[in-house]
Order: C-alpha cells, then sequence, then structure tokens
C-alpha cells in the first residue's frame, strides 16, 4: 500500500543554525545493504511512463510539486513530500505546472532490471 508523508504536516524542530522537519519514519520489507539514488526529472506537461518493481520498494521526495499516480490514482505532491511506493504498486509521474517537475528516487535495493511495463489496457 502506497505511504504518503506530507512535508506541511511535519514538526519543525529548530537547531543549532538550522530548522528540521522529520517528514518520515520508514520501515522496510527486507534487510537491505543497499541503494540506488536518482534524480528524475519530468519537463513540461510530460508525464512518465506507468511501471511497478517484482522486488524493490521505492521512495520518492518531491522537489517541486508533481503529481504522482499509484493504482490508478493521483496524489498532488508539494516541495518535501515523501511517498513509499510497494512491489507490486504501478506509478507514474506528471508534472503540475506545465515547467519541469523534479523529484528524488530512493531504490531499496538497487535493483537495476527490477521494472516492470503494464500490458495494454492496464496502465496506472
Amino acid at each position: 500500500m502506497v505511504h504518503i508523508f506530507r512535508s506541511a504536516d511535519a514538526e519543525r524542530v529548530t537547531r543549532a543554525g538550522y530548522e528540521a522537519r522529520y517528514i518520515a519514519d520508514l520501515t522496510f520489507m527486507q534487510s537491505l545493504d543497499n541503494c540506488g539514488v536518482i534524480l528524475v526529472e519530468i519537463k513540461g506537461t510530460g508525464r512518465s511512463s506507468p511501471h511497478s518493481h517484482e522486488q524493490l520498494q521505492e521512495v520518492f521526495v518531491a522537489l517541486t510539486e508533481i503529481s504522482i499516480y499509484v493504482d490508478g490514482i493521483c496524489h498532488n505532491l508539494k516541495q518535501g513530500d515523501v511517498v513509499m511506493v510497494e512491489p507490486g504498486e504501478n506509478h507514474s509521474f506528471a508534472s503540475k505546472t506545465g515547467g519541469s517537475g523534479l523529484l528524488l528516487a530512493l531504490k531499496f535495493p538497487n535493483i537495476k532490471d527490477d521494472k516492470v511495463v503494464p500490458s495494454r489496457g492496464s496502465e496506472d
């Protein structure tokens, strides 16, 4: 089940010289020894191709306002929101503003060939 953590809901904590918001405590399905980190840019009014993963969990951090579609449901994200997608959950992204949408994708574990593209007619 997709988990969405809203940065606006996170408590602000003042530290020496900075302010922090602890947005999410994440629990992974397996013991991990690696992680892939990817900067994703959705240009203009573009949308990424829907896909899922057989084994890996993905965590996305919205760097701009962006929409994520998970199993056909659109979730509008604001900067700093965190989303955790489980294996088998079909997901894609779309820019919200007509400008570029940016997000940081973290793959746990870092399995490079774990992408599953849905058959035609079953997208999102």
